[in-house]
């Protein structure tokens, strides 16, 4: 897809059925030099610390066994007045994390939004610029959905 190209894949239709699909090409090519693929572990990448003016984690937080580690990891990467981006459905599964590890009680996304503004456990404090609910739905197969609303949260490092 960076390279402008298509990329086929089986897309399930139900069961153990799948058929042929294709995700479409980017509008333009992405330069290699412009992009590079990191495969990492997200409570320890192997990147550098505070040098991203953008970090994302889309759906990430409620995944990770220790979501206060990652949000302490997304921190340290975010450079000086960088941005902050954070989605997630808080769909917190005892599979993934113990129950003392999950953040907040019935609304995680006060408490989210809360330890980033008064830089609870970060190396900063932050300045929420826009935080909103969205609807987001995963297809299972062509008679199975799942709905969510995700808060989505946009902050700038102080």
């Amino acid at each position: 897809m960076l390279d402008g190209a298509p990329v086929a894949y089986g897309r399930r239709v139900i069961g153990r059925h799948y058929l042929r699909a294709e995700v479409a090409a980017c509008d333009r090519a992405v330069a290699k030099e412009r992009r590079q693929l990191v495969c990492g572990d997200a409570l320890d990448p192997p990147l550098i610390q505070g040098m991203f003016d953008r970090v994302v984690a889309l759906n990430v937080l409620d995944s990770v066994r220790q979501p206060r580690q990652l949000l302490s990891v997304v921190d340290g990467l975010c450079a000086p007045n960088g941005e902050l981006i954070l989605a997630s459905p808080y769909t917190w599964q005892s599979t993934v994390m113990e129950d003392h590890e999950r953040i907040g009680g019935a609304d995680p996304a006060i408490d989210v939004a809360t330890i980033l503004r008064e830089g609870r456990e970060l190396g900063a404090r932050y300045r929420i610029e826009d935080e909103a609910d969205v609807p987001w739905t995963l297809r299972r197969d062509a008679r199975s959905t799942v709905s969510y609303r995700v808060h989505s949260l946009r902050a700038r490092k102080l």
